[in-house]
């Protein structure tokens, strides 16, 4: 499914890559960091313009959500 992983890609001047939008073009503190999708495992991760705290998944076409609620004691199992 979707492209195979790797380089392989065109090599993009600095300059291009201030027009680009993703994972690290755009710190946002409400979106849990992400390094790979929970569905295919896939690496090509785009922030969602819809919400602040979702993900695209380019390889596999999803589009999903991590938000941290909290933190629970120590010693609770």
């Amino acid at each position: 499914m979707g492209r195979p992983r790797g380089g392989g890609g065109p090599e993009v001047s600095g300059e291009a890559k201030l027009g680009i939008s993703g994972r690290s073009a755009h710190p946002n503190p409400n979106r849990g960091a992400v390094m790979h999708c929970p569905y295919c495992g896939g690496e090509e991760l785009w922030p969602d313009v819809e919400t602040d705290y979702a993900w695209q998944c380019r390889e596999c076409c999803r589009v999903f959500t991590v938000k941290l609620h909290g933190h629970i004691e120590r010693g609770v199992a």
